[in-house]
């Protein structure tokens, strides 16, 4: 499991998270706009194929025992090759 674009190889909740879905390669919204040219009304109707999650370097929150962690953000991916057929 890997982004198509950037070649960055998902691991840990991540990779669990594509493997039980059956993708080999994702991409974001914003890489499928702006890297594989793919214009953003083609895009539409097309489910995510997940949500993934990352962790911010820079913004902490508290979490349930008031301790502070790097704040989670989550962000959606589309199965690379049904992006590329709407290309």
């Amino acid at each position: 499991m890997m982004n198509y674009v950037t070649g960055y190889e998902y691991s840990g909740v991540n990779a669990a998270t594509l493997a039980a879905v059956g993708v080999d390669s994702v991409v974001t919204f914003n890489q499928a706009v702006k890297n594989l040219g793919v214009a953003g009304k083609k895009l539409k109707g097309l489910k995510s194929c997940a949500t993934l999650v990352r962790f911010s370097k820079n913004e902490k929150v508290e979490d349930e025992e008031g301790k502070t962690v790097p704040k989670p953000i989550y962000f959606s991916v589309f199965d690379a090759s049904e992006v590329l057929k709407r290309k």
